[in-house]
């Protein structure tokens, strides 16, 4: 059979065409490193490549929001530790100030340092991390969550709220990155406890004001049992201060004593001596219907109040703790005691001594050290709560790196198979690329002498 010399020709030349491609892919792979440079290489590694691409982009997003959540963490973590350290120094200058040898100047000085302290707890409140205040909540406001008033500080204004900010993380996991004020200063307690500030600026006043006060030591109500209110004859909504209702056998132990469907009645002395040695005693009685504090003269706080300006003591009550307040502002002494009360009718019912004090969990005396040892347990109260917070932070801030951890280890292993699909083999890619070029210089040499053969050299 005779073969065509343009057949011979065709075949040579796609002979050096495909072996030119195959050297061309194979030259790309050595200098690029990548075992395929097109799709249509090999199609379903490079779908492969491609899911892989993706995942490792999505694990480079994750470790991105984990560090950037780090970072606000640990900034909030730095806040809550210098937060710490403010509250136990003010704790150290109360038992320092309650030791009773200190002089009003003294207790002053201390004021000064309790100033400072407030000062320092208002700029922690207002931390910012990249441009965002961190205790602010979900306000995302440029104004300060936290702002004093007055000169020197009577109180602070709160502009924030209770929300936690939180960061959405690729794998679907949310981390909380940040605290509120509620969580970290007390700030709006559910159970009524002053908040950081409050702590400091009552610490402050009693030092510098020579304030005296004498609270209860406990809640007024049984437990789960609002005592008294603000007097509104309307239900009480959320937030709203609960009812008045006055004392009766059935819910506190005044007047247990009494005989059974007596009006019962309670008497109590109030002897107060001020600073310049002025002594004045007032006495006070009350019934079972009398109102704690309902805005009224009548009432336990408007009885008291009402000779405020001839004994210097004043009252409160606190509807949130359910809690009297007895204190007096010029740095003297008081004490309140229960009074033999006549029952009436007379005729029927003895003199009975009243039990106010133990009902009210009054200390009895009042003076600067038991003041001062009062407030300590608020400060400590605060303290909790910050450190509570700072372990959350915390335990936030292990969870983030286990999460570090884990994507770390998982986009390492994703690198390695995608280094496997997408590296070249150098030393097989080298000796094909050598046989491949023997291969097509044999071709090269074959039809240049295939070119110089006619027709006559085959028939010959």
């Amino acid at each position: 059979m005779r073969i065509a010399t343009s057949t011979i020709y065709d075949n040579q030349t796609g002979s050096i065409d495909n072996l030119e491609t195959e050297y061309q892919t194979l030259g790309n792979q050595l200098s690029s490193g990548i075992s395929f440079n097109a799709p249509s290489d090999d199609p379903t590694i490079v779908s492969e490549d491609l899911g892989l691409r993706t995942t490792l982009a999505t694990e480079a997003q994750q470790t991105a929001d984990i560090s950037s959540a780090s970072n606000q963490l640990t900034s909030t973590d730095s806040a809550l530790a210098s937060l710490t350290s403010v509250l136990q120094s003010a704790r150290s200058l109360a038992v320092q100030a309650a030791s009773g040898t200190n002089s009003s100047t003294d207790l002053k000085a201390i004021g000064s340092q309790v100033s400072q302290l407030l000062q320092q707890a208002i700029g922690i409140a207002n931390t910012q991390y990249n441009g965002t205040y961190i205790f602010a909540g979900s306000t995302n406001s440029t104004t300060p969550p936290v702002t004093a008033n007055g000169s020197p500080i009577t109180g602070v204004t709160i502009d924030g709220n209770d929300a936690a900010e939180g960061q959405l993380l690729d794998n679907g996991q949310k981390i909380t990155t940040s605290t509120s004020l509620q969580a970290a200063f007390n700030v709006g307690a559910a159970d009524g406890s002053p908040d950081v500030f409050t702590v400091l600026l009552n610490l402050e006043n009693a030092l510098n004001n020579g304030t005296v006060t004498d609270e209860s030591g406990t809640a007024l109500n049984i437990p789960g049992q609002v005592i008294q209110g603000s007097g509104s004859t309307t239900p009480s909504t959320l937030g709203d201060a609960p009812l008045a209702t006055p004392l009766t056998a059935d819910n506190s132990t005044i007047g247990t004593t009494e005989p059974a469907g007596s009006t019962k009645n309670y008497t109590i002395d109030i002897d107060s001596t001020n600073a310049a040695g002025v002594q004045s005693v007032e006495t006070y009685t009350f019934t079972d219907q009398t109102a704690i504090d309902d805005g009224t003269p009548a009432s336990v706080v408007g009885q008291i109040n009402a000779n405020t300006a001839t004994t210097g003591i004043s009252a409160s009550f606190n509807v949130k703790t359910q809690r009297l307040t007895i204190s007096a502002a010029d740095g003297g002494t008081f004490y309140v005691s229960d009074q033999p009360t006549p029952s009436p009718p007379a005729a029927t019912a003895a003199t009975t001594t009243g039990n106010f004090v133990e009902a009210f969990g009054l200390q009895g005396q009042a003076d600067m050290p038991n003041t001062l040892s009062t407030q300590l347990t608020d400060i400590d109260n605060a303290l909790n709560v910050t450190l509570n917070s700072r372990a959350v932070v915390g335990a936030t801030i292990n969870t983030l790196s286990a999460v570090q951890s884990q994507v770390t280890t998982q986009s390492t292993d994703n690198t390695a198979v995608k280094s496997g699909l997408e590296d070249v083999n150098v030393a097989a890619a080298t000796s094909q690329f050598t046989e491949t070029e023997t291969a097509l210089q044999a071709a090269f040499e074959t039809t240049t002498r295939l070119e110089g053969k006619t027709l006559f050299d085959y028939i010959s």
